[in-house]
């Protein structure tokens, strides 16, 4: 496994078995119930994704599209701070995280000459 596989696991596996604290890490409060859930959700994409890219080999082609599901994650979590004034800090803080797992998987193929 690559560096980014094992931190993108540990952090699925953070997010998956203890929402509660990620989420107190990140945004300084405890989240309500519907929010574990989701952050579970995550914790679970996480997860796949690091099996994904580590399992088949981590080629160019898996790596830019696993960029462009944290892309998109990242999009979606802005909209999601934008609209709803209650779930702004914790959107934010997941957009960035969310967009560094996206620069992470796309440095290797920049590297390499392959954008």
């Amino acid at each position: 496994m690559k560096p980014l596989d094992v931190l993108r696991a540990a952090y699925g596996s953070a997010e998956l078995f203890a929402p509660g604290a990620v989420a107190c890490f990140l945004v300084g409060r405890i989240p309500d119930t519907h929010a574990r859930t989701f952050i579970r959700v995550l914790g679970a994409r996480h997860l796949l994704q690091a099996a994904a890219t580590s399992t088949f080999g981590g080629g160019a082609a898996l790596r830019r599209t696993s960029a462009g599901v944290d892309a998109l994650h990242a999009l979606t979590m802005l909209v999601l701070a934008a609209v709803d004034r209650r779930r702004r800090h914790p959107a934010v803080a997941n957009a960035a995280i969310a967009l560094a797992f996206a620069a992470g998987e796309l440095r290797p193929v920049i590297r390499r000459g392959r954008p």
